[in-house]
């Protein structure tokens, strides 16, 4: 077992980290020490440390890395470890088991073939939505229908550039960052976005928005038109549903999340 401590920058608390010989033998523990998503996420324990009360404070001693996954490009691409986390008023441990994948973006892209001349509730809005379909096998579901989306695959957290790079990857559509409108609620200021799962993992989402117009022909050539990047195996097709429909086309919880902070933001 390899094995080395981490000292948290400003409640100076130590963590061992420990990594069977087995999985480090490609990757390092500095290397897993600067993979993005973990260097994200010892920041938010460390503000936490700071930040909780007495009676809520939970100690993480050691970090026990259990598997790497690599991209093809030989960068991490997912973690998952086991932290021995106490809760310190109690004196019991809690879950610690962490699948780490790092930040993500989701988009809305509503298309018009005429301008609106009221505002709408999004039930009642028959504009199109453009959605991607492709294989998860995780569902499993080999022809999944959801709103365009991508990880963050870089430390700067920047999300809009994120999301405009990921429509153009999965859609084709050119959107300025700047033409992204930003439907995330600002709740948690150390990580912003939405946690869809965080009984085991740190992905937050970041909702954006963007309303384009369109004609009536470059609606059609979208439909069914292949996307995303096919040579790293992103098997997308476009498909287009009227927002009015979204909710019961699709079990993207994305989408309804989406749908809704819509309504909220032209309120």
């Amino acid at each position: 077992m390899d094995t080395t401590t981490l000292t948290l920058q400003h409640s100076k608390a130590q963590i061992t980290l420990e990594c069977p010989k087995s999985l480090c033998a490609n990757v390092s523990l500095d290397a897993i020490r600067k993979f993005p998503p973990f260097a994200q996420w010892l920041a938010a324990l460390d503000a936490q440390t700071q930040q909780a009360k007495p009676d809520k404070q939970v100690a993480v001693s050691k970090i026990t890395i259990q598997s790497i996954d690599e991209f093809r490009s030989g960068k991490i691409g997912f973690l998952k470890f086991s932290a021995l986390a106490t809760h310190q008023a109690e004196q019991k441990q809690v879950p610690g088991i962490v699948f780490l994948r790092g930040g993500s973006v989701a988009m809305l892209v509503i298309l018009r073939t005429r301008p609106v001349s009221q505002k709408v509730p999004s039930h009642q809005d028959p504009s199109y939505v453009l959605l991607t379909e492709q294989p998860r096998i995780a569902a499993p579901d080999f022809g999944m229908i959801e709103l365009p989306a991508g990880m963050l695959d870089d430390a700067t957290g920047e999300f809009s550039g994120a999301a405009a790079r990921e429509i153009q990857e999965e859609t084709g559509l050119t959107i300025k960052p700047d033409e992204l409108i930003d439907l995330t609620p600002h709740t948690n200021t150390t990580q912003p976005g939405l946690f869809p799962s965080v009984g085991a993992c740190d992905e937050r989402i970041h909702f954006y928005a963007c309303e384009k117009q369109v004609s009536e022909q470059e609606l059609s050539k979208l439909q069914g038109k292949l996307g995303g990047l096919r040579a790293e195996g992103e098997m997308i097709t476009l498909r287009l549903v009227r927002m009015c429909d979204l909710w019961s086309e699709t079990s993207d919880m994305k989408a309804l999340t989406a749908l809704y902070l819509w309504d909220r933001h032209r309120k």
